[in-house]
């Protein structure tokens, strides 16, 4: 468990130095060293300039992070068990320290850490009434991204490099210990950042044709997307080599709008599987089919498959029209038992 700051320990003295710092910036730096040594974090909080009087000085807020001075508002429902807010640590401490800006006469204006006493009692406000901070080296003011970081993080995005090999990799060079959602909420921002004006859609064409990636799409009469096929040059390079066999298959429930997902498989003669493309359709009609099967047919080109395998039979007139060999039906049970056989014979 962890251990109680003293609750009859002034903390006001820790921080009242004397030390007279050359900027704002410094002192805040400092204040939240000392505070992190004595086991506790302190956010900034209110600036209050000052433009009044002969010498005008500034001063800078400090206060615990588990000071809760931001609360949100919480109405629990009737109808459902009440719990507490458990979206907050704040404890409501009080702890409150000000670095305060020093005039000076012959250079320029220093600033200093002082303690702050309570306009209603007139007590110290350096007490805590939580506990000490048990990992100090997780704790989420020690895990933000430095600016170098950020810029090594855009650059493995780019590379393709997965977030938990990203997560690595800065843990391992940099001694941090940042986490997979850190990853993932920095590389939300850093493309949200890229999209700029575009939406999602044009924001994805835009990254397919950039890697140069084979599209084509379908919209309906009020410029909506309908469907989507995409495939990969590579995947291109590969279907011209092996064109003999081509496996169709759909997908429901595999996106937020529910929308079937059409995956195109290649087989290899080691009896390998290589992804030819990918698509997504908004309904399973014949005109949707064909239209897919036409962008099959573009890939290919001149090449003609021999062997076409299909499950569905409301696909068979889609390949007439399109001038495809027909595909051979195999039922359910019958395509179990090859592929059965096959692991058999493997």
């Amino acid at each position: 468990m962890s251990e109680l700051l003293p609750a009859d320990h002034d903390y006001t003295q820790e921080f009242e130095n004397g030390i007279h710092y050359a900027s704002v910036e410094l002192a805040e730096l400092a204040a939240k060293t000392i505070a992190q040594q004595c086991g506790f974090f302190i956010i900034r909080g209110a600036w209050k300039p000052n433009t009044v009087g002969l010498h005008p000085v500034s001063a800078l807020c400090m206060y615990c992070d588990r000071s809760s001075r931001i609360v949100k508002s919480y109405k629990p429902d009737p109808t459902k068990e009440t719990r507490g807010n458990i979206s907050s640590k704040g404890t409501g401490c009080q702890f409150h320290i000000c670095i305060k800006e020093v005039w000076q006469e012959n250079g320029p204006n220093t600033w200093v850490i002082v303690g702050v006493t309570s306009r209603e009692t007139g007590a110290d406000r350096g007490f805590h009434n939580h506990e000490k901070v048990l990992y100090p080296e997780h704790h989420r003011h020690n895990k933000q991204f430095s600016e170098a970081e950020k810029e090594r993080l855009k650059l493995m995005r780019k590379a393709g490099v997965r977030p938990n090999q990203q997560k690595t990799t800065l843990n391992t060079e940099g001694g941090v210990h940042h986490d997979i959602k850190q990853m993932y909420n920095i590389n939300s921002k850093t493309r949200l950042d890229e999209m700029g004006e575009m939406d999602a859609i044009q924001f994805t064409l835009h990254g397919a044709e950039h890697r140069g990636y084979h599209i084509c799409l379908q919209k309906d009469s009020n410029n909506v997307l309908t469907n989507l096929f995409f495939a990969h040059p590579t995947s291109i390079q590969m279907l011209h080599a092996w064109p003999y066999v081509i496996l169709i298959d759909s997908t429901y429930k595999t996106n937020r709008y529910g929308w079937p997902w059409v995956e195109i498989i290649g087989v290899t003669p080691v009896k390998k599987n290589f992804n030819i493309a990918c698509a997504i359709i908004k309904q399973e009609t014949k005109e949707t089919y064909e239209w897919l099967l036409r962008c099959i047919k573009g890939l290919l080109g001149d090449t003609v498959p021999n062997v076409n395998c299909d499950r569905q039979r409301r696909w068979f007139a889609c390949f007439y029209s399109c001038g495809l060999p027909s595909p051979t039906y195999c039922p359910p049970t019958m395509f179990m038992a090859r592929q059965q056989l096959c692991e058999a014979k493997v």
